[in-house]
């Protein structure tokens, strides 16, 4: 029987988390969800605990003192996850909850009918499609992929879409070791599943509806990091 965990990484969200988008996603989608609190300096880890008694079951708290970032809080909390063996499926979402509760469902449920793929959002503008995405991160993202694509050829319109499910036993190649790149740690998991001759196994998935949320931290000046990262790729998966 498939059984799915849905981490969600969380820093100083405290004012972007709100309680009925979780009893929404408690109430609607088969999976137990994993608030994982990256060393917070807000009262994030005080609403976390609160989720985690209210929907006491289906809602629990990693908490990790030290802020390390994404990237590391999503690959530790997978390992856990794997190492506990109660999941068939694992997968993550933004805190913010870009992709919205009914999107979330919808990849749950596609995920039901083709088990032994891995799915993950594309934030792709189509005809009745609700796309709300700022023109700046539109850009760094096609850069971003094109740059990637002269060297990995790894033929995925969005990589970077916070919305990911994977099977268990992909999940542990995918994050089979810490990730060399924070802002990029998305195409890493691409890049290691086409080494490991897996990613065909993947289902790009158009969502219907995504938007911005105001307080995201990627801007113009991140580009720059992100450039650098570029580089790290390049040497790091030659």
């Amino acid at each position: 029987m498939q059984k799915t965990a849905i981490i969600i990484p969380c820093y100083n969200e405290e004012k972007r988390l709100k309680k009925e988008d979780i009893a929404a996603l408690v109430n609607s989608a088969k999976a137990d969800i994993y608030f994982c609190n990256d060393g917070s300096n807000d009262n994030t880890l005080t609403l976390l605990q609160s989720f985690e008694r209210n929907f006491a079951g289906r809602c629990f708290v990693y908490h990790y003192e030290k802020n390390t970032g994404k990237a590391n809080t999503v690959y530790v909390s997978v390992n856990k996850l794997l190492e506990n063996k109660r999941y068939t499926h694992i997968g993550y979402f933004d805190a913010d909850f870009s992709t919205p509760v009914n999107e979330i469902k919808r990849m749950l449920l596609a995920q039901e009918e083709k088990p032994e793929r891995f799915i993950f959002g594309s934030r792709v503008l189509l005809l009745n499609s609700r796309i709300d995405r700022k023109t700046h991160r539109h850009y760094i993202g096609r850069i971003i992929i094109t740059l990637i694509n002269f060297k990995f050829r790894l033929r995925v319109y969005d990589t970077q879409c916070g919305a990911k499910l994977f099977p268990a036993e992909i999940a542990s190649t995918a994050f089979s070791g810490p990730f060399k790149t924070s802002w990029l740690f998305d195409i890493e998991v691409f890049i290691r599943l086409k080494k490991s001759d897996l990613l065909q196994l993947g289902w790009e998935f158009p969502l219907v509806e995504w938007r911005d949320v105001d307080g995201s931290k990627l801007g113009w000046k991140t580009a720059f990091k992100i450039l650098r990262e570029l580089a790290s790729l390049y040497r790091n998966y030659a």
